[in-house]
């Protein structure tokens, strides 16, 4: 197109404006706009583009610059959340809540999941604060004993010294499963829920099942029977004591033999000479305190294999029998093994119910093209472009989309987080739950994007509409 017809086309476009400004002054009510003709006219292309505006005021001018906005997208948004009358009428209610309640759930099954995951897969979580226990069985050798056997492993940067035992506890006397610890050689082996480790014969530490099942709380006292496992005849229990509960703790496994192990939140922790028995038979007796266990801490970047078959071979060639005497760095509790065996599901439910979101999407975006082909066929008829149709379909699937996640992703890491405090408070473990930042941010752009990718079929359809064929029907 040349110059002067350019100029022509211009100033007719241009004269159409004023032509339309003068008739709104003339026809207006508002003295604003009759008298002070406080108003601006334009014409705007197919996409909301200004072609031309009439100089009516000039502080006006330029603001009507995109003052139209996209037309796809006005158009897209507003059928992605009206319902309709009669035989256009679309779920759309239905659609949002739907797709808002998949993406929530979904969303907290996953937020659930990476909690557990985190959980059985970290070990101080689950109370593991060290990297192997030497396990003496049911022999108890005295500090010398276990200097002697530890000197030989240059490795070592931590020791802690225990004892097996059994208590009851409370008003109904249950029996817990408990152990006694004796920090040696650094600190913080009990992974603390509340309050401090035991360091007075009078202090117990609790875990919260067990705390729960005797209704009490930190800094209250319990009756405690400390119950003679070994060494008959003086097998059965001791005399009771009062005690006071200073912290509670998550419990790994301790057992020996068929007795019941210490599991997460159901366990006692005391002091190692609280439940220390004579072992004549490796010349621990009298008033020494007698070990059966030993935690081990490395340096960093050590072999702890190497390390443990070294330990392994040095307390049998101290006359330890073969089999009696191990080194074990595996004492995940029954409670942990078993949730390892279906970490996997929450993140498997979340899968489905992205589907099901997928899926009410896509139900909700043909219903919508199929009830409102002759709204299509007169926007059609207006002007709009197949690939404009194709465009409105588009923003009516990311409108819903956004509107979901909107409300979805909140409402998801806020369910997540409570499920798992409830979980976490039953199973007597630490109630963090780990949400997973990256992938949560990562949902934005990737559930727009299938939006876009899911909204294509339905919106290609909606383009091929034939407003003459669709209307004579009508």
């Amino acid at each position: 197109m040349d110059r002067v017809t350019l100029e022509v086309i211009g100033s007719a476009l241009l004269t159409i404006a004023e032509e339309m400004g003068t008739a709104l002054i003339k026809s207006a009510y508002s003295t604003n706009i009759k008298e002070r003709q406080d108003c601006s006219t334009a014409i705007f292309d197919a996409h909301g583009e200004v072609i031309a505006q009439a100089e009516h005021i000039p502080m006006h001018l330029g603001s009507l610059l995109g003052g139209a906005g996209s037309v796809t997208g006005g158009i897209g948004v507003r059928m992605a959340f009206e319902p309709g009358r009669g035989r256009t009428a679309v779920p759309v209610r239905s659609a949002l809540v739907g797709t808002t309640v998949a993406v929530a759930a979904g969303l907290a099954a996953v937020v659930f999941g990476a909690s557990l995951i985190g959980l059985v897969g970290t070990p101080h979580r689950y109370g593991q604060n060290w990297a192997q226990v030497l396990d003496l069985g049911f022999g108890g050798v005295t500090t010398r004993f276990g200097a002697k056997v530890l000197a030989r492993e240059p490795d070592l940067a931590g020791v802690a010294a225990g004892n097996y035992g059994q208590v009851s506890i409370g008003r109904t006397q249950a029996s817990v499963p408990a152990i006694g610890i004796d920090q040696v050689r650094g600190r913080d082996y009990l992974t603390l829920l509340a309050g401090r480790a035991p360091s007075a014969p009078d202090e117990i530490v609790l875990g919260a099942q067990t705390l729960r099942a005797v209704h009490r709380r930190v800094g209250q006292t319990v009756r405690v029977t400390v119950e003679q496992v070994v060494n008959p005849p003086s097998y059965g229990r001791r005399a009771s004591r009062t005690m006071r509960i200073v912290g509670v703790a998550v419990f790994p496994s301790f057992s020996r033999g068929s007795f019941a192990a210490t599991d997460l939140g159901s366990g006692a922790a005391v002091p190692a000479a609280v439940l220390s028995e004579p072992s004549p038979q490796t010349g621990c007796a009298g008033r020494t305190t007698c070990y059966n266990f030993y935690l081990l801490r490395y340096r960093p970047g050590a072999d702890a294999r190497a390390d443990g078959a070294r330990l392994q071979a040095a307390v049998t060639a101290a006359g330890c029998p073969p089999g009696s005497c191990t080194v074990t760095a595996d004492q995940r509790p029954s409670d942990i093994r078993n949730y390892t065996g279906v970490r996997d599901t929450p993140l498997l439910l979340g899968a489905v119910l992205a589907l099901l979101a997928v899926a009410t999407l896509i139900h909700v975006l043909l219903t919508s093209v199929r009830r409102r082909r002759p709204d299509l066929a007169v926007l059609k008829s207006l002007g709009l472009l197949p690939s404009q149709v194709l465009g409105t379909v588009l923003w009516q699937a990311t409108a819903l989309a956004a509107a979901s996640l909107l409300v979805g992703l909140p409402l998801g890491v806020l369910a997540g987080r409570w499920a798992w405090v409830l979980f976490a408070g039953s199973a007597g473990v630490a109630p963090e739950a780990n949400i997973p930042v990256t992938l949560v941010l990562a949902a934005i752009p990737v559930t727009l994007l299938l939006a876009i990718v899911i909204a294509a079929g339905p919106g290609w359809a909606a383009a091929r509409v034939r407003p003459a064929s669709v209307l004579r029907a009508e």
